[in-house]
């Protein structure tokens, strides 16, 4: 980011000067010109991922907790939105690990796991932090990608069933089945992780460090969140999936949208590749033709009216 002018700085330094706590607030706007005021709080959901990932489960959460209250605390001296943006990781993990705890985890149990999240994603939206059209609360162009979004949800569920070698989590392929799988992976799950690693940290890291590396930080930050998984192929892959998920959003701008791609995904994932693998290809390649033949025919009626 450019630096203020020379004036400005010496009228921080009088602030500080004047004020008791101005030194603080001196060197958290000094450091926020130099990105270093990210450093803190994602090298600590790194490392507490890392720990998980080692399978240091109590570290993990004690690094998660600590830097919750960091993050708290820092934003009493730092007024800008990545902050309450970046708390909602640590915010999630702990939840994440913790709910499990008292009961026994089922498909059933995934929308309990997940629901607690609504409530921090409500007071972000209701305190502005982002705007409607920030967070893609939109259906604008949702008809015309929804083919598109099908497409690529089941061949990255796919490629991740080739990594985890995961089991069904239903055992047969009837309308209740996929109601309730398709439910609990998009609205809840996907419409969760989307808003918090695309809606939310992608827009604040794109503002922030532009569009490319905001894009490339968020999809790694979402890779290593998998951690629990064990397994360092499925951290390359989901950063991997994070990119494509993030340059969709990009195009689309909508939150309902990359929520169905990414429950399709784990549809995907828990249902039609370790059970109905055949059916695959009929998933990925009906809907893809669908949307090239939708997007040639609007493309040449645009063409015919410009004309």
């Amino acid at each position: 980011m450019p630096l203020l002018p020379a004036r400005q700085d010496k009228l921080f330094m009088l602030f500080a000067d004047l004020w008791p706590g101005g030194h603080i607030i001196l060197r958290l706007e000094l450091s926020s010109r130099y990105n270093l005021d990210l450093v803190v709080p994602v090298g600590l959901i790194v490392l507490a991922e890392l720990l998980l990932f080692l399978g240091n489960m109590e570290a993990a959460m004690i690094i998660h907790g600590i830097n919750l209250i960091f993050i708290i605390l820092s934003t009493i001296y730092v007024n800008n939105r990545i902050y309450p943006i970046l708390m909602l990781l640590p915010l999630f993990r702990l939840l994440n690990v913790a709910m499990p705890v008292f009961f026994q985890l089922t498909l059933y149990s995934y929308s309990l796991v997940y629901a607690p999240m609504f409530i921090p994603i409500y007071f972000l939206m209701k305190d502005h932090l982002l705007s409607r059209s920030e967070a893609g609360i939109t259906f604008k162009g949702f008809w015309f990608y929804l083919p598109l979004a099908v497409a690529l949800g089941f061949p990255l569920g796919w490629g991740e069933y080739n990594i985890l070698h995961s089991g069904a989590l239903v055992q047969d392929f009837s309308i209740k089945s996929i109601l309730i799988l398709s439910i609990t992976m998009i609205l809840f799950v996907g419409f969760v992780e989307e808003f918090m690693f695309r809606s939310a940290l992608q827009t604040v890291m794109s503002e922030r460090l532009g569009s490319i590396l905001g894009l490339l930080i968020s999809s790694v930050i979402f890779g290593f969140m998998h951690s629990g998984y064990h397994l360092p192929l499925e951290l390359l892959y989901v950063s991997f999936a994070g990119l494509v998920f993030g340059l969709f959003f990009w195009m689309t701008k909508s939150l309902p949208l990359i929520a169905l791609a990414h429950g399709i995904t784990n549809v995907s994932l828990f249902m039609v590749a370790p059970a109905y693998s055949g059916m695959l290809i009929y998933f990925i390649g009906i809907p893809g033709i669908i949307f090239i033949i939708y997007a040639a025919f609007l493309r040449k009626r645009k063409l015919f009216i410009r004309g």
